[in-house]
């Protein structure tokens, strides 16, 4: 723990480095707002709108004095990166067949990192996503390098590659992943083919 007592100015940025950091790695919350169900990746009681300062007091005034909005990642429609949700399709093909256990269209979560590191959440069938992104024939698209798992589906389990496709016109990003059995699981379990799909908003 940091102690303030009698403590410099480095040591206080150097706590406060500290303390950021730690972060990264938090969780993704189910938090209710009005009635709507959202999935960020931010404690329920922080501030839920995107792009707008808290209501910490600014110098020299009094809190929610004088707030102005900024500009956040989170509303910015000119990158692929940041963070995107939005509604995903689960499916799952074995041997031309559809695997209804496995079909679902649940809220999808997903945060994409500048250095590249990719995270993501659908609690409601239970699957974490993580893994990695780099850039991809324009600025607008990434390529994807994902894990998926703890999905309640148990095939859904798998390493995964795909796209985010980020259309500037609309708002939006097309996000799609696939992946395909290989090896033992080919010759056990048969042709399997696994995609998820969704259009993603900030």
């Amino acid at each position: 723990m940091c102690k303030f007592k009698r403590v410099t100015y480095s040591i206080v940025l150097f706590c406060v480095v500290s303390l950021s950091s730690a972060s990264a790695d938090q969780e993704f919350y189910r938090c209710d707002v009005k009635g709507k169900t959202i999935y960020t990746d931010k404690p329920c009681d922080a501030p839920m709108i995107p792009g707008v300062q808290s209501t910490s007091a600014p110098a020299g005034g009094l809190p929610g004095q004088n707030a102005q909005p900024s500009k956040s990642i989170d509303l910015d429609y000119t990158t692929p990166y940041g963070i995107w949700r939005g509604q995903a399709q689960f499916q799952a093909t074995v041997n031309s067949q559809i695997e209804r256990e496995a079909h679902a269209v649940v809220p999808l979560l997903v945060k994409i990192e500048n250095q590249g590191r990719v995270r993501g959440a659908s609690p409601e069938n239970g699957c974490k996503l993580l893994g990695v992104a780099s850039p991809y024939v324009t600025a607008n698209m990434l390529k994807l390098d994902v894990t998926l798992s703890e999905c309640r589906y148990p095939d859904l389990n798998r390493r995964y590659s795909g796209w985010v496709v980020l259309d500037q016109s609309k708002n939006s990003a097309q996000f799609s992943l696939n992946s395909f059995n290989q090896g033992l699981a080919l010759v056990s379990k048969g042709i399997a083919r696994f995609d998820i799909k969704a259009t993603m908003t900030r």
